[in-house]
């Protein structure tokens, strides 16, 4: 048996299948103002059809659902259609479906604005009207659409129910007797929350792309910590780690009284290593290590070098470190043939001041420590500058080969009328 819940108001989104579910596991929405039930198996529990209508009506008048109407009936389309139909509670009984629906106006039925002009111009006002007409007739004038809604309205259906999904939440709280102070007792809490909670997103096929740490505080206030490492994770001791190295660099200011971890769920990726190319690291150690190196060092100083969008030389920013794909060429091309000659820069960080005479203007001396000889040749200069608007920069480069041996690029800064070598050609 199926049970229908219809309201001539929408309700708020969920509120119907909220009403549903408190009765059976296997409701299905179909809007905010209609519900199906699936109410096999509930006779023990509810010995007639009536008592289970009785207590459904009587659960939405707590809610203030005075409008409410329920139908029960063998066949979903039957206890639907008698719900849209027919105030209050309604009981179809088997094999009375077309009887039952047979007064009901033909509108009731989900039909296009086609459907419905062509059944009034065939003077069709009822559902009884459309049941009575023979199928074959139907199936000539419309095809396998005629005889599909001909046993709608007589109440006939056999699709499944598919029930409606709640919204799954990945999220655990723990509220304390007492309040904790430090991490080391935090460390033991987290871990009994963290391994349920990493267990269900494993179970549902997901990882954790990130996680969020709500500590309350004994003096009301919260303090919050979003976590979001390079890679997915469903491993409780990787989330612990995170979280109290986390906290060792943003403590809380007062003693935790309860504490809630949410995870932000992503499906598991199962990846395919290679026999050839080497193994990529660990996304759970890797994880821990970057957040270990966030530790020790100071704020923007770990991660993955990146290029800023300027003409300044050596200028970058530190991202994120992600590692991507190992192995192929960023094309994706096959590459064949030896690879030719490259010129590699050996840049010395920080750039050498040198001292450097000039003939003609033109470098014919170089001195910066154990860089040191007579300039045999030379290539420049190339002269380039920008961010006037901040702090700017203008500096002239020249490439010099020396008589000692090496071929080195050198520049002069030419704010401040001083050279440098900035590394060594390879």
């Amino acid at each position: 048996m199926f049970g229908a819940l219809f309201v001539p108001v929408p309700l708020p989104e969920g509120a119907l299948l909220d009403l549903a579910r408190e009765f059976t596991p296997r409701a299905q929405s179909l809007g905010p103002a209609e519900a199906l039930l699936d109410l096999h198996g509930l006779g023990r529990v509810w010995p007639t059809p009536q008592d289970l209508a009785g207590a459904v009506l009587a659960a939405a008048h707590a809610r203030g659902w005075r409008d409410l109407r329920v139908a029960l009936a063998s066949t979903r389309v039957a206890a639907l259609v008698a719900a849209r139909g027919r105030d209050g509670l309604t009981v179809v009984p088997p094999g009375q479906e077309a009887a039952t629906l047979a007064a009901l106006p033909l509108d009731l039925l989900d039909l296009d604005d086609e459907r419905r002009d062509l059944f009034r111009r065939w003077g069709l006002h009822t559902l009884g009207d459309l049941g009575a007409l023979p199928a074959r007739g139907l199936a000539e004038r419309l095809g396998v659409e005629g005889p599909r809604l001909r046993r709608l309205a007589r109440g006939e259906d056999e699709a499944p129910l598919v029930p409606t999904r709640a919204p799954e939440t990945f999220e655990s709280t723990l509220e304390l007797e007492w309040p904790i102070d430090g991490l080391e007792p935090l460390s033991f809490l987290l871990a009994r929350v963290l391994e349920p909670l990493c267990a269900h997103l494993k179970e549902r096929g997901r990882r954790a792309a990130g996680m969020e740490l709500d500590l309350g505080l004994v003096d009301g206030r919260r303090h919050r910590r979003a976590l979001r490492p390079a890679a997915p994770s469903a491993q409780a001791r990787t989330w612990r780690t995170l979280m109290l190295l986390d906290l060792e660099a943003h403590p809380p200011p007062e003693a935790i009284q309860a504490f809630t971890v949410r995870a932000e769920p992503t499906p598991a990726r199962t990846v395919q290593f290679s026999l050839l190319d080497p193994a990529q690291p660990s996304p759970e150690r890797l994880a821990e290590t970057m957040a270990r190196l966030h530790e020790w060092t100071a704020a923007g100083r770990a991660g993955a070098p990146a290029l800023v969008d300027t003409h300044r030389p050596g200028a970058f920013v530190m991202e994120t470190f992600a590692p991507g794909p190992v192995g192929g060429s960023a094309s994706g091309a096959a590459v064949t043939g030896p690879p030719g000659p490259r010129l590699a820069l050996r840049a010395f960080r920080p750039p050498l001041a040198a001292q450097v005479a000039l003939r003609g203007g033109a470098p014919a001396f170089l001195s910066a420590g154990a860089v040191r000889g007579e300039v045999v040749d030379r290539a420049g200069p190339w002269r380039a500058s920008g961010d006037w608007w901040d702090v700017a920069w203008s500096r002239e480069e020249w490439d010099v080969s020396l008589g000692a041996g090496g071929l080195y690029r050198i520049f002069r800064d030419r704010l401040r009328d001083e050279w440098f070598v900035e590394g060594e050609l390879d």
